[in-house]
């Protein structure tokens, strides 16, 4: 029968340091009781059980250490992964990998990272409950840190080569969960919810539902993208998901959503690259209704002075525009006084291509959400166009 005991963390009284047994050979792993000695048992078992309880060869220290490459690797990705002079998503991703390699292997050089390391932080991330898509990610992050160095000669290219053996995880394969797929949010859902949004976020709410945006592009609407000229506007947001691919986007805007936007455009005519939808605005209203609604007013039918609003302009920094957590944030505070499921902005992506499908077909849908498949070219961008307008006409 396999061996199924784990060799104990132990104590070594003599010089109080922890260590660990493997092989016939004692591994001391620092101050006997401390969490970096426990640690370090923790990746030690991990890669010798990895390894069929056989103890990995250890290389000579030479490279420079994985804290060093570390710091190299994550100076280039804050340069690299910006957008718009702001960092992007796929750093966060950078550094949240990057965290645990410093953490168990930041001390050891480059040279002793073997394939076993990495399959060790794979199963860390695992037991921390991360998905299965975003493990691989991680452990790509890893291997993409190596090739840089590699790349400039910080790290021996064979050590970047081996890492490569180590495979993503497989669906169905692991118990690393999987992500929820997004499903739509019934339209019943949204009109319950909508009463209880602040007003400027309603509108948004309602423009991406009837013209299929991303969560993104409603934020980022400015006066100066829409073009108006037609029965049906063409909104070209200043930047897009897939900008970097050099994708265009066209969103079709129909009669609908154009009543709802109007107000913003005329209220902006004089600042057309003002976002339309602005917190701040959202924060005055909120002040304004707060003042109708008060009771205390002195004999005048006026706020008593000590009531008056003395916040300085700058006391609370409020942004120009709507982030992808205040968006989402404003929807779930709405949802939960609404005593209804808590749904997202994307949802409301989905439910306007579901709708767009199920009356007109799967390539109508496409084109009104925007996805491009590998026979698409700017050839068919009027015609593609169209298409998303005939359906604005109708729903939007």
């Amino acid at each position: 029968m396999p061996k199924t005991n784990i060799p104990n963390y132990r104590h070594h009284k003599a010089s109080g340091q922890a260590f660990v047994e493997l092989g016939g050979r004692r591994f001391y792993l620092g101050k006997h009781g401390s969490k970096a000695s426990r640690e370090a048992y923790e990746q030690r078992i991990g890669e010798y059980l990895a390894n069929g309880r056989k103890i990995a060869p250890t290389r000579s220290k030479t490279g420079i250490t994985c804290k060093e490459l570390a710091v190299h690797f994550l100076e280039w990705a804050e340069r690299y992964y910006v957008k718009n002079g702001e960092p992007t998503g796929t750093f966060d991703h950078c550094r949240n990998a990057i965290a645990l390699l410093v953490q168990h292997y930041g001390h050891e050089s480059t040279d002793n990272f073997a394939p076993l390391s990495l399959v060790f932080l794979q199963e860390q991330w695992v037991e921390q409950g991360l998905c299965r898509p975003t493990v691989n990610r991680y452990v790509g992050v890893v291997k993409q840190a190596f090739r840089h160095g590699s790349k400039f000669g910080w790290v021996d290219p064979p050590i970047y080569h081996a890492l490569l053996s180590v495979d993503g995880l497989k669906s169905g394969r692991t118990k690393a969960p999987e992500y929820e797929k997004i499903s739509l949010v019934p339209d019943e859902i949204v009109e319950k919810t909508l009463p209880f949004l602040p007003p400027i976020v309603a509108d948004m709410v309602q423009v991406q539902r009837r013209s299929g945006m991303r969560p993104q592009d409603i934020r980022n609407c400015r006066a100066c993208d829409f073009d108006r000229s037609g029965d049906v506007w063409r909104y070209v947001p200043y930047t897009h998901k897939t900008e970097h691919r050099n994708k265009q986007r066209i969103v079709a805007v129909g009669p609908r959503a154009q009543a709802i936007l109007m107000p913003y455009l005329e209220a902006n005519a004089d600042t057309p690259e003002a976002f339309l939808f602005s917190p701040q605005d959202t924060l005055r209203l909120q002040k304004i209704e707060k003042r109708k609604n008060r009771k205390t007013l002195n004999k005048k039918g006026e706020v008593q002075p000590s009531q008056r609003d003395q916040a300085k302009p700058d006391a609370k920094k409020v942004g120009t525009k709507y982030t992808k957590d205040s968006y989402n944030r404003a929807i779930r505070r709405a949802c939960e006084k609404a005593g209804v499921k808590v749904w997202s902005a994307n949802q409301l992506r989905h439910s306007a291509g579901t709708e767009v499908r199920n009356k007109y077909g799967l390539e109508h849908a496409q084109r009104v959400l925007g996805h491009a498949n590998a026979k698409t070219t700017e050839i068919y961008a009027e015609l593609d166009f169209e298409k998303a307008a005939q359906v604005a006409r109708e729903i939007g």
